[in-house]
């Protein structure tokens, strides 16, 4: 909901009790206690953020170079200078299970078809030229395609592949610091390639060996094909891997007023990264944050949270796992005296990406997992049992990443299930038909990434959206949320608009500064939210908000520091909804 406060409902004529005695204690005015839903979806936001920064997510691309054959043109117009041959049909030898069967395949029907046609030694030359462009557009950069000793006057013309085939995964220059194999291979080669020796070559297979070593920062690779040294049949290679690894430690810090002013505005955090530290290209981390603000000098309302990841890449799938807490403290006036309301919540994730799908320019995952989330909240040291909520479930679906005209596009459509495993609760809106932890929800969003040249400036353009489509009525902890830095910008995120269903689309462009790393940037935001039951669904304040930013950004080499400084305003929002007419922001980070 929007309001700051919210009343809470009871189920249960003991917790009503309890609960009464609790208020009557501390003289809460109208018998309200304080809604921190915006706090745990605030947080929430936050997190997300600083797990994608913390998990890098490379891509590679190699360049197959394929040879530049223009269409099949027909010899249509026989002359004796140009004989040729009727062709009545084609096929491929030495075509292993036929796995080539694909680059053939244009040129036996349709328009581009050769079958009936007349073909002098031009045009079967370009016949081969095209079939081989179609394999190595596949990624078999080492296989070829040749015209063997025959008779193609019978008209039955045969191609003759001989397929690549890998003979050794090997290291060719290594750093001094890895965990090597007896056989002095690094230990990390081993789940890095999803393909053996003695499997056709596909550069695709080298593309996401190479992603694997590079989820690690400190890491890099390089690769190399060449002929295999102990295999003299034709068309086996070696291929040879340049890999470095760095120190395997990294920290980073950042400061910023993300926070919210009743738990801390300004927040500082510091993270501390091993990579590699099962030598299987893996990545573990763990961030510390806390408030260095409370609401006032003269109480102790302060916030502190932590985030602890670790992903692990085995050939082409993908191990996360992330476990967060969130813990906060804040002064409440009571009729006669103040009290401490205080929570906490926790958050674990583990989740499962698999390739299915690698060309030269598009990738395609299929994705499953599962969660768990508590939350408590506490009156001095007293629970409020009422508000105690711990939920679970499972997520799937898929992820399609590519690349169009220099635009990186990636997109993921999610559903989500609540269940009651781990010992899941049932929460006090579902005994009031107010809202289900166990619904099914759909989820979607698209990042879009552009460079672009105007009047000889460099510019980019980055789109985000992102959208939710509930089964049922949900609780809070899973409605879509907007309004903030996170979502729409332009607000301070201290009142939220959030429904059950909800879209949301942020816009920037930034111009960067000459060949530097600095750039100016420009935004527009905009998100809206719906809640399932029609009554509830009038109670909010309204359904959208719309909001702009303008800012600079970049990273200062010398001090290792990254800065982003912006200020929002509210363009269009519920009547008394936005407070503020400038909401301006910052962040540093530092690396060493």
């Amino acid at each position: 909901m929007t309001q700051t406060t919210t009343k809470t409902y009871l189920s249960k004529k003991t917790l009503v009790v309890t609960l009464g005695v609790l208020m009557s204690q501390a003289g809460f005015a109208n018998n309200e206690l304080p809604n921190t839903q915006p706090l745990e979806q605030y947080n929430q936001q936050r997190n997300q953020a600083l797990q994608q920064q913390l998990q890098t997510n490379p891509t590679v691309h190699l360049d197959s170079k394929p040879f530049q054959a223009p269409a099949i043109k027909p010899n249509t117009n026989n002359t004796p200078n140009t004989p040729c041959f009727d062709i009545h049909s084609v096929s491929l030898a030495n075509n292993p299970k036929g796995v080539f069967d694909f680059a053939l395949k244009p040129y036996l029907a349709g328009n581009e078809s050769v079958i009936g046609q007349c073909l002098n030694i031009d045009d079967i030359n370009q016949l081969v030229s095209n079939v081989q462009n179609n394999i190595i557009d596949k990624g078999y950069v080492t296989t070829r395609v040749v015209i063997s000793n025959q008779n193609i006057a019978s008209g039955n013309l045969v191609l003759d592949i001989i397929p690549g085939y890998i003979a050794q995964i090997k290291a060719n220059k290594l750093s001094d610091n890895l965990v090597l194999l007896d056989d002095g291979e690094p230990i990390n080669f081993a789940t890095a390639f999803a393909i053996e020796e003695g499997q056709l070559l596909n550069i695709r297979d080298i593309e996401q060996g190479l992603e694997n070593f590079k989820r690690v920062p400190s890491a890099d690779a390089n690769f190399a094909i060449a002929p295999s040294s102990d295999v003299s049949v034709p068309g086996y290679s070696d291929l040879l891997i340049d890999y470095t690894q760095g120190r395997r430690w990294r920290v980073s810090a950042g400061i910023d007023d993300s926070g919210q002013k009743s738990t801390g505005q300004y927040q500082a955090n510091v993270t501390l990264s091993l990579d590699n530290p099962m030598w299987h290209n893996d990545l573990f981390y763990v961030s510390y944050g806390h408030s260095l603000d409370g609401a006032s000098n003269d109480v102790d309302d302060d916030s502190w949270n932590y985030n602890i990841g670790y992903t692990l890449p085995i050939d082409n799938s993908l191990l996360s796992i992330t476990h967060n807490g969130y813990n906060y403290k804040q002064t409440v006036a009571g009729a006669s005296e103040d009290y401490t309301y205080s929570g906490d919540s926790y958050n674990t994730e583990a989740m499962l990406s698999h390739l299915v799908h690698r060309d030269s320019h598009s990738k395609t995952y299929v994705k499953g997992g599962a969660f768990t989330k508590k939350q408590r909240n506490y009156i001095d040291d007293t629970e409020v049992e009422v508000q105690r909520r711990k939920t679970s479930g499972w997520k799937g679906g898929i992820a399609y990443e590519t690349t169009v005209n220099g635009a990186q596009i990636s997109s993921e459509l999610m559903y989500q299930h609540g269940t009651g495993a781990f010992n899941a609760l049932t929460p006090t809106e579902s005994l009031f038909n107010e809202g289900s932890a166990r619904a099914g929800i759909i989820k979607t969003n698209v990042d879009v990434n552009k460079p672009f040249e105007l009047a000889g400036k460099q510019f980019n353009y980055h789109g985000l959206f992102k959208g939710q489509l509930a089964e049922e009525a949900l609780v809070p902890a899973d409605r879509f949320s907007i309004g903030g830095r996170y979502t729409v910008r332009g607000y301070d995120g201290e009142r939220t608009l959030s429904g059950d269903h909800g879209a949301l689309l942020r816009q920037d462009v930034t111009m960067m500064l000459g060949e530097s790393a600095h750039g100016l940037y420009a935004g527009v935001d905009a998100g809206y939210v719906q809640m399932d039951n029609k009554i509830q669904d009038k109670q909010l304040l309204g359904h959208h908000l719309v909001g702009a930013a303008v800012g600079a950004k970049g990273y200062v080499k010398p001090l290792k520091t990254t800065y982003d400084v912006f200020a929002g305003f509210p363009v269009d929002s519920p009547e008394s909804f936005a407070d503020k007419d400038v909401v301006a922001g910052f962040s540093l980070g530092w690396q060493y």
